[in-house]
């Protein structure tokens, strides 16, 4: 594939430790500005405790998720990082999540589920986050 490549970066400012951030229409946004019809779009945090996620965004499941990350990754559970800087969890948490999502674009439209959101998950916040958004394609 030759691939053209259209790329922004903006900023999302958290306000609390962990939270979800729903950033589905910054990401399309971008994508209809590529004018890009075929192609990829490249979601990316570049940050090591923060992650992105594909999924529902509805408060019940967004407090899920942030549950779950508490449960299975405390903080303060006597992890060695937080010798340094009390934020170990986040490291980890980024780390199992991951920074990035791929998603394909078809006829200039990122391809989800209905249900389907993108989303920034904060894990020590509150911070000021970028979000890369990369859109290759034809």
């Amino acid at each position: 594939m030759n691939c053209r490549a259209y790329s922004r970066t903006h900023s999302v400012e958290t306000r609390s430790r962990f939270e979800v951030v729903r950033i589905t229409e910054m990401v399309e946004s971008v994508v209809r500005e590529s004018g890009i019809r075929e192609g990829y779009v490249l979601v990316f945090v570049p940050h090591a405790t923060a992650a992105v996620a594909t999924n529902e965004y509805e408060p019940r499941i967004v407090e899920d998720y942030i549950s779950w990350v508490r449960r299975v990754i405390p903080p303060g559970a006597g992890w060695r990082h937080d010798e340094i800087d009390d934020n170990a969890h986040a490291h980890i948490a980024s780390l199992l999540i991951g920074q990035s999502r791929i998603l394909p674009v078809s006829e200039g439209r990122v391809l989800r589920g209905t249900w389907q959101e993108i989303l920034l998950l904060e894990f020590d916040g509150p911070r000021r986050r970028s979000v890369v958004i990369q859109v290759c394609g034809t």
